[in-house]
């Protein structure tokens, strides 16, 4: 059977063997898993369930954030915005001085910096909206702003209310994700910075910060490390665990979403089994 041939009917084969063989083992509440080199899309499951995005909103705050300023272009983040930041946040610990974009990015992408994020929406709210206080009202623009670009963009499952994503109002589907991440990947940029496991910026005071990525499959010395796994971001909330994987396998991308399993481990065993799955099916080696 050639690989062009009856591509329908294989379609519905894969996602009913798949289904089969992993109903029990796979945990997550929605899955989406994409063939980045065609778009073809060969397992899906509740992809356009509205469900936590945690920190995962934060792609969605990088792409529209890069329509307004450059990964080069220098920026002041304000003691106003990093006093927004919320008890008990994921943090990059930034201080208050001008940053290249490109470093504010890599702090909400690695360590999922909850302060970059309200410092990243500060500054574009304040581009957006000049007139606006610094703090609450430019962030407010921001999501204003953003909310608008959401629906522009197609992303009908994504609505956003906090920066950062430390919020149980926002909602986002894995639909929504392939999209944004298909998009961001586009760019080298986000390619460079969500494939690293660590990334050095230099501060304001002229110090410099080390980041590491949340990603585990990215860590050398985590058991769940994996070569072929090229980013991009994990993200957490109020018992939901969530997990976006580029993966290179036989001469191919592939975009893994996986959305509300139970558990830290839950997620990371979640995506293992996908990616065996990609190592093992001939069929997806088409």
């Amino acid at each position: 059977m050639q690989p062009e041939n009856l591509r329908p009917q294989k379609d519905q084969l894969l996602a009913f063997l798949y289904q089969r063989g992993h109903q029990e083992g796979y945990n997550a509440q929605a899955l989406l898993l994409t063939d980045l080199s065609t778009g073809a899309v060969f397992h899906s499951k509740n992809q356009e369930e509205p469900l936590l995005p945690a920190s995962l909103a934060k792609l969605f705050v990088v792409e529209y954030a890069s329509t307004l300023v450059g990964p080069e272009d220098r920026r002041t983040v304000t003691s106003e915005a990093l006093g927004l930041v919320k008890p008990d946040s994921s943090m990059a610990w930034l201080i208050a001085g001008e940053y290249r974009i490109e470093d504010l990015f890599a702090a909400m992408l690695l360590p999922s910096g909850n302060d970059a994020a309200y410092g990243v929406a500060e500054l574009c709210g304040g581009m957006l909206s000049p007139e606006s206080a610094p703090g609450t009202q430019r962030v407010d623009a921001f999501l204003e702003g953003l909310r608008g670009y959401l629906q522009e963009q197609g992303y009908s499952g994504t609505s956003l209310y906090d920066p950062s994503g430390y919020d149980t109002q926002s909602c986002t589907t894995a639909e929504d994700l392939g999209k944004v991440c298909s998009r961001l990947l586009e760019q080298s940029w986000f390619r460079e910075l969500v494939s690293q496991n660590t990334y050095t910026a230099l501060l304001p005071d002229g110090s410099s910060l080390t980041w590491e990525n949340t990603n585990a499959f990215l860590d050398p010395d985590s058991a769940y490390f994996n070569p072929n796994v090229k980013g991009i971001k994990t993200g957490s909330l109020e018992g939901a665990y969530n997990l976006v994987v580029l993966y290179q396998q036989h001469g191919k991308e592939f975009l893994v979403v996986s959305l509300g399993s139970d558990s830290d481990q839950a997620r990371y065993d979640a995506m293992f089994q996908i990616l065996d799955t990609i190592d093992d099916s001939q069929y997806l080696a088409w």
